[in-house]
């Protein structure tokens, strides 16, 4: 299964550090400490990477979905909705691309910076091709359609504010590991994944 993980850890003195591509610089005592928070990291990002890959899914299907919109209509002039077109395909050719670059590319030297990048712009591709899928809905006053989007962006935004948080309180405590859907019958989502002060 396509996973995050990255590697590095510096050692500066008897600390060891690790520096993520959001701008957070987190130190550990001991190797141990800094190894436990690499892993949990990892499991932060692969989530943060699954989240992603959905709304993307779901974001194409949408632009599939409504394709037919994308053609000369009276209500948009013809050379705006073909660039629209454009963008979006385009749009949706990178964030594959980026997707792939932080799955194989997490373990290069750079990884730890590389992956909340690539994640960053994913997220900005998300909300462009939402917010331009969302204008076309609009004029066509398809509800549905515009509510998909609307939950959508909600997403984009909630996930970019946690990768950009992750990491900012963070000691030599760390996050538990999740308990999964698959491993219990009652699972409740745990929203206390997040770094302990």
């Amino acid at each position: 299964m396509k996973t995050i993980r990255i590697k590095q850890i510096c050692k500066k003195g008897k600390a060891y550090e690790i520096n993520l591509g959001n701008g957070t610089s987190n130190s550990f005592p001991s190797q141990r400490a800094a190894e436990s928070f690499i892993f949990n990291t990892n499991l932060f990002l692969t989530q943060k990477l699954h989240e992603l890959h959905k709304v993307y899914c779901e974001v194409w299907n949408s632009y599939q979905s409504n394709w037919f919109y994308l053609d000369n209509d009276r209500k948009t002039p013809k050379f705006a909705i073909k660039e629209t077109e454009r963008r979006c395909v385009r749009n949706f050719e990178a964030i594959s691309e980026l997707f792939n670059l932080s799955v194989e590319r997490c373990g290069f030297p750079n990884g730890n910076y590389f992956v909340f990048i690539h994640f960053f712009k994913v997220t900005e591709y998300l909300e462009d091709t939402i917010r331009m899928l969302a204008e076309i809905f609009g004029k066509h006053s398809n509800t549905n359609a515009i509510c998909i989007m609307d939950i959508n962006i909600k997403h984009v935004s909630y996930t970019r504010n946690e990768l950009t948080n992750f990491g900012k309180f963070s000691t030599t405590k760390t996050f538990r590991i999740p308990t999964h859907i698959s491993e219990n019958v009652n699972y409740v989502p745990d929203y206390s994944l997040a770094v302990v002060a």
